[in-house]
């Protein structure tokens, strides 16, 4: 259209270089010698053509040269692609940043259409539409993925309506590249899955709360916990899940976390499980601060805690009452350091058999509280236990204890390990066995003066257990019926010395005896077998051996050859 009146508007644009402060189109009019209305037109065609502009003053209309910079230096100013096309497509203008990035130069790429030049690799369905919508003066915005063998490049592209020098529409197009963008935001995407993955996976909950005390995020997890729905929490109050008489405590943890600007505080807290019930927790917390250093609230970590807890108190009631029975136990227990050999604990029976307390010894090496000879006898056997890590028992070991003399007594060394199998402590046990020993002494002693007496007897004397087993035969018992000293101890008397004719009825009469408690005769005539099968006539005598409870503890029988007695 401009084409068709080059002279006009020649004229029109020199006389506005000519008068750089604005002229009135009356102005113009006289100096080109043309009516208003013409010269009023012509300065519409150039101001559609962006080579004019007016600025308007009241009623008066000032026109000046347009003072634009031309579009193709913009263009090349632009760290965008751009280009212009015409209505048919062809190339009108393309900056640097394009032909860069296409490898290709201006003249190459503009008077080419788009599918016949270097932007053919942007002849894209999508952005032929939104050219042919700019060009019926419908702008768009749109993310075009672009693929290259060195990797994909994204742009948000623009169509922008306008019009070209000849009066003609045309589009400009303008490529952002965002592809720095989009990898960021996938790296984001991803990294966020992974948080949420990571926080959704892990059998602990994950907090955010604000500084208002409010939940603003809580994760899945929490739902396993405390039996809520993450989306109930969110946005209530974390007091509301406490009960009101540990509030202030978790209130006091949570400010000191914050004023000491350290996180990681571990807070014990007791919570309301939806079912009506306590849950205990541990929430680590931390606080959280924003780019300006202001305090926006705490990030916490809550693990459930319930069953560690019930098993800690099961085992501070099991060590409680471990402690009162090695406390009120006779016997006496020390108990030292396997690494250092200092004392570690001693009970009750132990502070009043050697006159010391807990408190004097533990810590303590047993040097620096007994004497020597009596560190030997409490340290007996912890050489053994740290060679071999076995128990070890000393049946006797005599000592000197303070105040009550010389004792006998009996030693267990028991080894204690740690969950990693190391040797931690040696326990021992001390058990005064010295009344037992001496009784024994005194019994052995009476026994074997017992015995002798008996072998020092013209006559056999046994003594038959309640099952008929010989429980004592004496030297001359085993010389009458032809066996080596104490070979007849654990027989059955029926079956080794008693004659086969009456032996059934002997057994029978025996047992009616052990129940009756009396013998019809206290003494008879019979016969005994001996070890050749021989019989020996004899003259024998029983009685019962009570035992305890008035019950018969056994037989007591002693018999003569009747060849001694005639």
């Amino acid at each position: 259209m401009l084409g068709a009146f080059p002279e006009e508007l020649t004229r029109i644009c020199e006389v506005l270089k000519e008068n750089p402060k604005g002229m009135a189109v009356r102005d113009i009019a006289d100096a080109i010698g043309m009516n208003r209305n013409t010269a009023s037109r012509y300065l519409d065609m150039l101001r559609v053509a962006g080579q004019v502009e007016m600025k308007t003053y009241g009623k008066a209309k000032v026109f000046y040269i347009s003072q634009r910079m031309p579009i193709s230096a913009m263009m090349d100013c632009a760290v965008d692609m751009v280009f212009v096309v015409d209505p048919s497509r062809t190339v009108v203008e393309a900056n640097d940043t394009i032909c860069t990035f296409l490898g290709g130069s201006r003249d190459e790429i503009v008077g080419q259409s788009m599918r016949d030049s270097a932007l053919g690799a942007f002849d894209h369905p999508l952005i032929v539409g939104r050219i042919s919508d700019a060009m019926e003066g419908k702008g768009s915005t749109d993310e075009l993925r672009y693929m290259r063998v060195d990797g994909d490049v994204y742009f948000r592209v623009k169509t922008i309506p306008t019009v070209l020098n000849s009066g003609q529409p045309g589009v400009a197009v303008v490529m952002e590249d965002i592809t720095g963008k989009k990898v960021a935001e996938e790296a984001l995407r991803e990294s966020e899955l992974k948080f949420r993955t990571l926080v959704e996976d892990i059998s602990d909950a994950i907090w955010i709360i604000g500084d208002d005390g409010r939940f603003s995020y809580v994760s899945p997890r929490t739902e396993e916990i405390l039996g809520y729905l993450p989306e109930r929490m969110e946005g209530q109050l974390l007091f509301s899940y406490i009960p009101e008489g540990e509030q202030a405590e978790v209130m006091t943890a949570l400010e000191a976390c914050h004023t000491s600007h350290r996180g990681g505080s571990v807070i014990p807290i007791s919570m309301n499980h939806s079912d009506g019930y306590s849950v205990d927790v541990e929430v680590s917390a931390s606080p959280q601060y924003d780019l300006l250093g202001d305090f926006t609230g705490y990030r916490a970590v809550c693990r459930n805690v319930s069953e560690r807890r019930a098993q800690e108190r099961r085992l501070l009631q099991w060590k409680s009452f471990l402690f009162s029975i090695v406390q009120n136990i006779p016997a006496k227990v020390m108990v030292t350091n396997a690494k250092d050999r200092s004392v570690a604990f001693v009970n009750r029976s132990f502070e009043e058999m050697f006159g010391i307390s807990s408190e004097e010894v533990t810590g303590k090496q047993c040097t620096e509280i007994f004497t020597p000879a009596l560190c030997r006898m409490l340290l007996c056997g912890d050489e053994e236990i740290l060679q071999s890590g076995t128990e070890v028992d000393v049946p006797q070991v005599i000592a000197d204890v303070p105040g009550a003399g010389e004792r006998i007594l009996w030693v267990k060394k028991i080894p204690i390990f740690s969950g990693k199998g190391d040797l931690r402590y040696i326990l021992g046990i001390y058990r005064d066995v010295t009344d037992t020993v001496r009784n024994e002494q005194r019994i052995r002693a009476e026994r074997d003066q017992a015995q002798r007496s008996l072998d020092a007897a013209g006559v056999l004397i046994a003594v038959i257990s309640p099952d008929g087993t010989i429980r004592t035969m004496n030297r001359r018992g085993s010389e009458m019926l032809g066996y080596p000293a104490d070979a007849l101890i654990g027989r059955n008397w029926f079956d080794a010395v008693v004659p086969p004719h009456s032996r059934e009825v002997l057994r029978q009469r025996f047992f009616a005896v052990l129940k009756t408690g009396s013998f019809p005769a206290m003494s008879e005539n019979g016969h005994l077998l001996h070890a050749d099968g021989v019989l020996i006539p004899v003259a024998w005598q029983n009685a019962i051996l009570p035992g305890e409870g008035g019950a018969a503890a056994g037989v007591v029988t002693s018999a003569e050859p009747l060849s001694d007695i005639q």
